[in-house]
């Protein structure tokens, strides 16, 4: 019990710089948003992918269960730390990349369009 009430209060002090809540402070309603938020972001930036049939899949049932999959954690986490490196860069004053390159570098979820999938802390 106390670990991790330990745990919680050290990931919200390290993430409460950013304005972003991790996929473990989300809740269960959240999570869902984002993973339906997701699927159709995901299907419009690449329609041609044969990823789309995945995660609509994957995205299923999420309401009768009360559940959110998992592995959209591990996307919204790569959002997440994408999302507040471009921030630190520009703070910090760092040379700023175009698209294509941050892209290159980060991945298909470096795109302005999943960060916008991010959710806020209150």
């Amino acid at each position: 019990m106390f670990r991790s009430g330990v745990q919680g209060l050290i990931g919200k002090r390290f993430s409460s710089t950013f304005r972003y809540k991790r996929w473990e402070e989300l809740t269960t309603p959240e999570k869902q948003k984002f993973v339906k938020s997701f699927v159709e972001n995901y299907k419009e930036q690449y329609p041609g992918s044969k990823t789309n049939v995945s995660l609509k899949g994957l995205a299923l049932d999420m309401d009768e269960y009360n559940d959110a999959p998992s592995v959209f954690g591990i996307f919204y986490d790569d959002i997440w730390r994408v999302s507040k490196a471009k921030k630190e860069s520009l703070y910090n004053g760092k040379q700023q990349m175009d698209r294509s390159q941050v892209i290159k570098e980060h991945g298909r979820f470096a795109h302005e369009t999943f960060h916008d999938l991010l959710i806020e802390n209150w």
